[in-house]
């Protein structure tokens, strides 16, 4: 769930972002102080409902007054057409808010819609789809909760949730095996990921002792043949280069999780429309 703290703290910058120095000078100009109307905001696709509460926030931010008439649960596939938010108060307000509260729910459950296809396509063979960095700076959290929000797993939050070496931090190190012993003595408690480009470095670590090991850029019968040799002595997850074209290829292998940028990296918002 995402704090109350960090959902204030968004729709505030994002509406410092829309409203400039004036505000809304065409709702000021053109709609009256007192009027009021009843707003419904409604899907235009099918698609997995998320960011409800950022929208909720960002109305009551503008005006506190805005009653919230209905509302739908973030999580749950809704079909093109469903009103996902009904709201009841100063017309004027309503329209300041609107394009921020949209494009929070656009991009959120863009993000979720997306981890739902993926994930839908791996479940049948026991894989889990896990996100990856590859976020737009400032927003990771929102965007870690939709995916989750869609049915997969977060992988790294931030750098020290645990040890990943990668082939670049072997430019110092080039015996995996000391890399290994290094970090395990920076942190013993700390878990520890070691990325993998060919089945060459695998063998090589095999009988160390460490928790997750990403098979990067691999095709399906490469990630077969680690599969076998790693003999489940850790968990084997596949990275690099993963979309839908050859997601269930890969899912096929049984491979233990399969991580991908996709999720928050390459998404269509979701559209959705609000009416007065």
């Amino acid at each position: 769930m995402l704090a109350r703290s960090y959902i204030n703290r968004q729709v505030k910058t994002a509406l410092k972002e829309d409203l400039g120095k004036l505000g809304d000078i065409t709702s000021k100009a053109l709609i009256q102080k007192n009027q009021k109307s009843v707003a419904i905001i409604k899907l235009k696709e099918n698609a997995v409902l998320c960011g409800l509460e950022l929208a909720v926030a960002t109305f009551k931010t503008i005006d506190n007054k805005i009653k919230i008439v209905s509302k739908k649960t973030d999580g749950r596939k809704f079909k093109k057409g469903t009103v996902v938010l009904k709201i009841k108060g100063s017309t004027r307000s309503i329209l300041i808010a609107e394009r921020t509260a949209l494009n929070f729910l656009g991009l959120m459950s863009g993000i979720a819609t997306k981890s739902k296809i993926y994930a839908d396509i791996a479940r049948p063979y026991g894989v889990k789809i896990y996100s990856t960095r590859k976020t737009i700076v400032g927003i990771r959290d929102l965007e870690k909760y939709a995916l989750t929000k869609g049915g997969a797993y977060i992988n790294r939050m931030s750098l020290d949730d645990f040890f990943f070496i990668k082939d670049n931090h072997l430019k110092s190190f080039i015996n995996l095996k000391d890399s290994i012993a290094k970090v395990r003595k920076y942190n013993p408690r700390k878990k520890i990921t070691v990325e993998v480009d060919n089945i060459s470095q695998l063998r090589k670590i095999l009988n160390e002792k460490i928790d997750v090991i990403l098979l990067d850029n691999m095709n399906s019968d490469r990630i077969k043949k680690c599969l076998k040799l790693a003999k489940k002595r850790f968990i084997c997850e596949a990275s690099g280069n993963i979309n839908l074209k050859n997601l269930r290829a890969i899912a096929r292998t049984k491979v233990n999780r399969i991580s991908t940028g996709q999720l928050t990296h390459s998404i269509k918002n979701v559209d959705f429309g609000l009416e007065i």
